[in-house]
């Protein structure tokens, strides 16, 4: 089934809910693309051997991310290292379809990325596409590049990251009154990783640098209905940030190479992620995303004893110290059913 007749099929039969939106938030050439490769090539290892599905709507969205990974693997080949894929010309969604293995699916997965000018350059959004993807979301990846945020005390974060219009960006949204997850995710970031005391230097700089944005979330109405977690990334692992030079003009320019020769494209924590996207959207599906009929034939026909067993498998491997770190709760993140 294509995209558009798998979403009008599901919108018919049962709203808005039937399919979750994760969208991807960051600044120009942060790392948004190849964040979102790297999650779908840690699909088929997250799910495992739990009774769920997250499976491609249709041939092309494979084809087209199979492609990024390629390119991230070459990235490791080539003479000199660079550290991800090019970002993307054209706003882009993804979907997929989440179900039990081998039954029809219970709901659909639809991730978007789109050119980090739309969110600093308003003129260019086409239309206002990227407010409309915002608004929709119910999980928000905000891609933080992470050799601007710690080298020279974050001397080229606001240039690189723009997170005055992150955080603007993001607290626009939770005026719509609806749960979300919000993942703050440190790209580039293997040069702090080797150490635990390097990992939480990196986490309490982004706590520090986003603080008005969690003091956002953390207050009033939003507090109920907001969760963010911090989760590290390394998106292809062998390759590590080693300097930061300035052009003549005085712009950052930031070099990278591989750890030693030989290495090959190696992903770390992109599984992070995942786990906690899918622990609180099936858990929003099992809460607001269905409705009284289908919840008592889900639990009659077992669906809701499979639901369950998956968020306690993705839960079990969520990492949480170390410079991972769930900054604000919320019952959608419980392992077991919300109450």
């Amino acid at each position: 089934m294509r995209s558009e007749d798998f979403r009008r099929a599901f919108l018919g039969a049962r709203g808005e809910e039937a399919i979750f939106d994760v969208t991807m938030l960051g600044a120009v050439g942060v790392g948004k693309t190849t964040l979102l490769a790297s999650m779908y090539e840690r699909f088929r290892w997250v799910i495992g051997n739990v009774d769920l599905s997250v499976m491609p709507d249709d041939h092309g969205t494979s084809v087209v991310l199979q492609a990024y990974i390629n390119d991230l693997q070459r990235i490791t080949n080539s003479v000199r290292a660079t550290d991800g894929l090019a970002g993307t010309a054209d706003m882009r969604e993804y979907l997929f379809q989440v179900g039990r293995k081998a039954r029809p699916p219970l709901f659909g997965l639809r991730f978007t990325d789109y050119p980090g000018k739309y969110l600093i350059s308003p003129d260019a959004d086409g239309g206002g596409k990227f407010d409309r993807a915002m608004r929709r979301a119910d999980v928000i990846v905000v891609a933080i590049d992470t050799p601007a945020l710690m080298e020279r005390d974050g001397r080229y974060h606001e240039f690189v990251n723009a997170p005055g219009v992150v955080i603007d960006t993001i607290i626009r949204m939770t005026e719509v009154a609806t749960p979300r997850l919000i993942l703050l995710a440190p790209l580039r970031c293997e040069r702090w990783m080797g150490s635990a005391s390097d990992a939480r230097e990196l986490a309490d700089r982004v706590t520090r640098a986003y603080r008005p944005l969690l003091g956002q979330i953390g207050a009033g109405d939003a507090r109920i209905r907001t969760a963010c977690v911090l989760t590290p990334v390394q998106t292809v692992g062998s390759v590590v940030f080693t300097r930061l030079e300035e052009d003549s003009t005085g712009h950052p320019i930031f070099h990278f190479k591989l750890r030693k020769a030989g290495l090959k494209y190696a992903p770390q924590d992109t599984d992070q992620l995942l786990r906690y996207t899918l622990r609180f959207l099936v858990n929003k599906y099992r809460r607001v995303g269905r409705g009284a009929f289908r919840t008592i034939l889900e639990q009659v026909i077992g669906t809701d004893q499979a639901l369950t067993s998956a968020i306690q498998e993705f839960s079990r491997d969520c990492k949480t110290s170390d410079g991972f770190a769930v900054l604000q709760d919320h019952p959608l993140l419980l392992a077991g059913h919300p109450s």
